[in-house]
């Protein structure tokens, strides 16, 4: 069944992914701190979590690299921070991998 909501973004969970905004590592995974609140039997992530390990450009060679996830919903928390959603902020990209039927503003 496809989901009628066009306004709120989906809720991404541990392990979706992100755009990088890196040449050398486009995507990468996103791995959530907290393990009690789930979406689709996921952990949700949250504003903080941490970008897995990438690479980023520093010519000539590309090297290790750690981000965060820096957007998340201003009115949907989990533990008293706010949720991350298909396309905020991670890294010098945004969040793109997220449930296909669960939604925060």
């Amino acid at each position: 069944m496809a989901s009628i909501n066009t306004v709120m973004p989906r809720i991404s969970r541990h392990r979706d992914k992100c755009k990088t905004g890196h040449l050398c590592s486009p995507t990468a995974p996103v791995n959530a701190s907290q393990y009690t609140v789930f979406a689709n039997g996921k952990a949700i992530l949250r504003r903080g979590d941490k970008v897995a390990p990438h690479k980023i450009l520093k010519p000539p060679r590309c090297v290790p690299h750690k981000a965060k996830l820096s957007g998340s919903s201003f009115t949907v928390f989990v533990r008293g921070i706010g949720v991350g959603r298909r396309g905020d902020r991670a890294d010098f990209g945004a969040m793109t991998g997220a449930s296909f039927d669960v939604f925060a503003g």
